[in-house]
C-alpha cells in the first residue's frame, strides 16, 4: 500500500482510497469508484461510517458532526467518510 492511500473497511469489505485535497474521503472514493455505502453526504444519516485501518495521519481530526453522531465509535477508529478530509 502506498503511504498516500488510506485503508478502510465498511460492511466487512476492505478498500484503499487515495485522499484528494479539497474532497472528502467519500467524494474521493466515489471518484475512484470505491463502492462505499452512503446516502446524505452531510453527516446526518451515519450510513457512510467507515473503519480507518491505516493512513489516519493523512486525515483531519474528527469533526463536530462526528462527535455528535458517532462519539462512542471515534476511539475505535470509526469515522464518517463524508466528514473526513486530508490534511
Amino acid at each position: 500500500m502506498s503511504q498516500l492511500q488510506v485503508e478502510i473497511r465498511q460492511n466487512g469489505e476492505q478498500y484503499e482510497v487515495v485522499p484528494k485535497k479539497g474532497k472528502t474521503l467519500l467524494e474521493a472514493a466515489i471518484i475512484q469508484e470505491v463502492p462505499l455505502d452512503f446516502k446524505c453526504q452531510k453527516g446526518n444519516c451515519k450510513r457512510c461510517v467507515i473503519e480507518l485501518l491505516s493512513g489516519k495521519e493523512l486525515l483531519n481530526s474528527p469533526t463536530e458532526k462526528e462527535y455528535e453522531k458517532i462519539p462512542e465509535d471515534l476511539d475505535g477508529g470509526f469515522r464518517l467518510a463524508c466528514q473526513v478530509t486530508p490534511i
